[in-house]
């Protein structure tokens, strides 16, 4: 059995690689004009994607492939050839990838507007006592990092909704059925939505990256989608502003 799932995983890879063949023909023929996959959580087709390809788009006749996954799927999706380029966090191994700094952030708790956390400068674990909480899935780390601080605190966790995919929290608290807690650059992806956010204690630091497989040829096109995701991060105010509260960036 372990042989026919290897036997099918090396055939995958050899139809992915005819394709990428393919893509890398037309490319030469055609250097500006070139569909250029890029992978990356669901959550961040709500902003940062656009700009990406709004970027890509005035500067090339190429266009885009977005494919959506966790960050172990985003990794799997650029060996396997299914994508150029990614958006991913470390860490990562340095002997499959190459990747790009795009910034790093901290804990944040988004809250409805009228919710009591608006009046504080801090969410701490204590303060989440009585809360009703929208969480991510207990196989993710943030869960676990989470839950820890507040058990540590005395708190046990009200939890009203689990969700296994970064963005899908954003429409149960804008509707007010709870709070949550994400990152500040997960945040801004939120912006049309009707939330406040405050920093929290403790926190991780996460530090977002730009990822391609180690060794890859660019090519033009592919030079100005690394740039078009580059400056999509960038391009993001120092201050992260939803509703009334704002959050400090992390360098």
């Amino acid at each position: 059995m372990q042989e026919a799932w290897e036997l099918l995983r090396n055939v995958e890879l050899a139809l992915t690689s005819l394709d990428r063949l393919e893509a890398s023909i037309f490319a030469m023929k055609n250097e500006e004009k070139q569909r250029i996959a890029i992978a990356a959580p669901s959550v961040f087709g709500f902003v940062t994607l656009p700009k990406v390809v709004a970027i890509i788009h005035s500067q090339s006749a190429s266009n885009v492939r977005s494919i959506s996954g966790s960050y172990e799927q985003i990794g799997e999706h650029i060996l396997a050839g299914r994508a150029d380029l990614g958006i991913s966090r470390l860490p990562l191994d340095p002997s499959l990838f190459e990747w790009a700094p795009l910034g790093s952030a901290r804990n944040v708790c988004i809250f409805h507007p009228d919710h009591r956390f608006s009046k504080q400068a801090c969410i701490e674990a204590h303060d989440l006592a009585g809360e009703t909480i929208v969480d991510i899935d207990p196989q993710f780390a943030a869960h676990q990092m989470n839950f820890n601080a507040l058990r540590f605190a005395g708190v046990e966790p009200d939890i009203l909704v689990e969700f296994d995919c970064n963005g899908h929290e954003a429409g149960y608290v804008s509707a007010g059925l709870g709070i949550s807690i994400t990152n500040e650059i997960i945040v801004r992806e939120y912006a049309a939505f009707n939330l406040e956010a405050k920093p929290v204690e403790p926190s991780a630091l996460y530090h977002y990256v730009a990822i391609w497989q180690k060794g890859r040829t660019f090519s033009s096109a592919l030079n100005v989608s690394l740039e078009a995701i580059i400056a999509a991060f960038s391009t993001e105010p120092p201050a992260v502003s939803l509703g009334s509260a704002n959050l400090l960036a992390v360098g």
